[in-house]
């Protein structure tokens, strides 16, 4: 059986360069290629432009030389070391005439050939001879060569000359040319370790457009960090709070159970004593257990996010939650008033808990006999969920307050949380809305929750279904 092993080894971090040294080096490179190219022609040229001389030299001569080839022969060898030329004559016959130097036998043509160490440029023609002589005329160039190898060195030299000048160049214009780029850096870590807000980084100043969309794209993402940054801590100090008046609204009932315990522990009660100190623990466990589950909601609310909205029948969850209400308080009598079709997207479940809580608000807390739930498309497009009841009403200065977490209204009931309403509210502001209180219909008060419509109006028109 074979194993397949994984090389868990971090990868080595490779070796950065500045942007400065990187222009240079793309500098140099850049010269490097064009000085070789430029060389190579250069020397190439040069070459030939020796050899082109030397064969007009050698064709200057030959119109001399070939007149009579053999007596030039003869003159040659009589001018001795001064003499600069090698002339060899292959006769038709197989015989040979030639200077101190004998050149080889060659084609016909310009050539270069090497005779005892010395290089020759040789000239061989049959031109205005007779049939079967060939004449080989051959001129010294190791002092070319010798000015050729001086020029190619000079060559060699000045490409070198001038790629170290392209680089130092590269590297003076360069650290001109990313100039914007490091002050946009320095810019950048002078916003200081904290993160906080800034001033936004200049965009026009540098003349550089590089820079300019760099300073664009950072001052966009420190602006997403900023927000997210201040998202962040709003939601820790909310968190925070959220504790702390948590833990503060259920240590009342905590702090009363165990005084209740401890009574039960220590004294020695009559029935009727015990029983009314049972009662109150069961009441203050109703409420730590209600308040838990509010808890539970509100938070749930809060980590809600846009996938969770779905497709939802805002008619049918009234439906459904006026007889769960009516089920729940039985003498509580409910209508519903909705449009036939009101579909949009949002938390059904959410919605659900919102028209709930108002329902039970209006029994438990308004001691409301009858209500009534109405679900309606407004002209502008927003969807108004209201539920009216004939209970005891809420004051005025009330109306706002309630909505916040805890607080409980001078109407209300003993034993509850103080939570319902802000799961309301906190519904509306997760769906894009608000809610309030405005004098009923019947008598009490009556909660609207307004959301905006996300889907296209559906088929149908409005209708009232009273029940």
């Amino acid at each position: 059986m074979s194993q397949t092993t994984t090389d868990s080894a971090p990868r080595r971090r490779r070796h950065s360069y500045s942007l400065r040294f990187r222009v240079a080096a793309a500098a140099a490179l850049g010269a490097t290629i064009i000085v070789a190219v430029l060389s190579w022609v250069t020397v190439t040229a040069i070459e030939r432009n020796n050899l082109s001389q030397a064969d007009q030299q050698l064709a200057l001569t030959s119109r001399i030389v070939l007149i009579e080839p053999q007596l030039a022969v003869t003159v040659l060898d009589v001018l001795g070391p001064t003499n600069q030329l090698a002339l060899t004559v292959h006769n038709a016959d197989g015989s040979m005439t030639s200077t101190s130097v004998q050149l080889p036998a060659l084609s016909v043509g310009n050539h270069t050939v090497t005779v005892d160490g010395n290089t020759y440029r040789v000239l061989t023609t049959t031109e205005n001879q007779p049939t079967g002589r060939v004449v080989s005329l051959g001129i010294p160039t190791t002092e070319t060569e010798h000015a050729t190898a001086e020029q190619r060195r000079f060559v060699f030299f000045a490409a070198l000359a001038a790629v170290a000048a392209s680089a130092g160049l590269g590297w003076l214009f360069g650290g001109r040319a990313v100039r914007p780029i490091v002050r946009l850096t320095q810019e950048v870590d002078q916003r200081g370790p904290t993160g906080g807000p800034g001033a936004p980084l200049p965009v026009d100043g540098s003349g550089v457009k590089e820079a300019d969309k760099l300073a664009e794209a950072v001052n966009t993402m420190l602006e997403r960090l900023d927000r997210a940054q201040a998202e962040i801590a709003a939601a820790l100090e909310t968190a925070r709070d959220f504790a702390a008046v948590s833990a503060h609204e259920l240590r009342t009932p905590l702090t009363a159970m165990r005084t209740d315990l401890e009574v039960l522990r220590t004294l020695d009660l009559s029935e009727d004593q015990r029983r009314e100190i049972l009662g109150d623990l069961q009441r203050g466990q109703n409420r730590v257990e209600t308040t838990l589950a509010a808890l539970e909601r509100l938070a749930a609310g809060d980590l809600t996010n846009e996938r969770d909205h779905v497709v939802t029948d805002v008619a049918e969850l009234c439906d459904a939650a006026a007889h769960d209400a009516m089920r729940h308080f039985p003498q509580l009598q409910v209508r519903i008033d909705t449009d036939a079709e009101l579909v949009t997207r949002g938390l059904p479940t959410g919605l659900r808990l919102a028209v709930d809580n108002a329902l039970t608000n209006s029994a438990r807390h308004g001691g409301a006999t009858e209500a009534l739930v109405s679900a309606h498309r407004a002209q502008d497009g927003r969807i108004v969920i209201s539920v009216d009841d004939n209970g005891r009403g809420l004051p005025d200065t009330e109306r706002g307050a309630v909505f916040e977490r805890f607080f409980r209204g001078s109407q209300a009931a003993k034993g509850g949380s103080g939570l319902g309403l802000a799961l309301v509210a906190q519904q509306a502001q997760l769906h894009g809305g608000r809610a309030y209180f405005d004098d009923g219909m019947l008598g009490g008060v009556r909660l609207v929750l307004e959301i905006p419509d996300r889907e296209a109006r559906p088929a149908g028109a409005p209708s009232g279904r009273p029940m």
